[in-house]
């Protein structure tokens, strides 16, 4: 992966937010410069995707993908293996307050839609959504972070008012691939009518797959709102 990806912003007015909130690398939590993503060493030690995860479905070949579940999308982008580096990424991206995270991969997933030639077709990204309660608390979405950096420089839109979350005291990381996929249907939902997404190819970010459930229900949600192709992008998956 070319290392400009973890340049980051250079202005005046990041240098001198970085004498007051020094930049921290989000996996390794060390000091970094203030246009800098991360460090180095980090990012020397990320595990890209590559042609062992399938883009169909998003997840490795280990010996087989998840293309043999049934799926409400179409493609999936994955920017790396949840693995190492990357799980502390996405720790401090969730819950640390440290966006650099988002930057890093929402631009190795940009990159990874052009390569496999859809970017161009996406008519609006949506990212997988949190609880008011968990937004309120948290302060920021991180799938929509992704979703800012995937889009940058496109005129792709971000639509936040699609699919919503009801709060959910049992986070889904800690429930079985069965208890995931119920718990996913009990909490996503819409509030709307008709087919607002007619004919459209949807971007459905999130920041880890790990079963596909969350990604399946939302991608259901929004297929009843008319839209045509899901194309999912997840920061990482398991």
């Amino acid at each position: 992966m070319d290392k400009g990806i973890i340049k980051g912003d250079s202005s005046f007015r990041s240098y001198v937010l970085d004498l007051f909130f020094p930049n921290r690398c989000p996996f390794c939590g060390g000091f970094i410069g203030y246009d800098e993503l991360c460090c180095e060493e980090c990012f020397s030690e990320i595990l890209w995707a590559d042609e062992n995860i399938c883009r169909r479905c998003g997840k490795p070949f280990r010996p087989e993908c998840g293309c043999g579940e049934p799926r409400n999308y179409q493609l999936c982008a994955s920017a790396a293996y949840y693995t190492g580096a990357v799980r502390e990424g996405i720790y401090s991206l969730k819950f640390k307050n440290n966006l650099n995270g988002a930057a890093i991969f929402g631009r190795a997933l940009r990159d990874e839609l052009k390569v496999m030639g859809v970017l161009d077709e996406i008519d609006v990204a949506v990212p997988v959504p949190m609880s008011p309660r968990e937004m309120r608390s948290r302060g920021y979405n991180q799938a929509e972070e992704l979703a800012k950096y995937i889009t940058r420089g496109t005129d792709i839109p971000i639509n936040t008012e699609l699919i919503r979350r009801r709060f959910s005291k049992t986070a889904q990381h800690f429930l079985s691939v069965g208890e995931r996929k119920a718990g996913a249907e009990r909490i996503y939902y819409t509030e709307l009518t008709g087919l607002p997404l007619s004919g459209m190819t949807v971007l459905l970010t999130d920041d880890v797959l790990t079963t596909g459930s969350t990604l399946n229900v939302c991608s259901a949600l929004l297929l009843g709102l008319g839209a045509e192709r899901i194309i999912c992008a997840a920061a990482a998956t398991v």
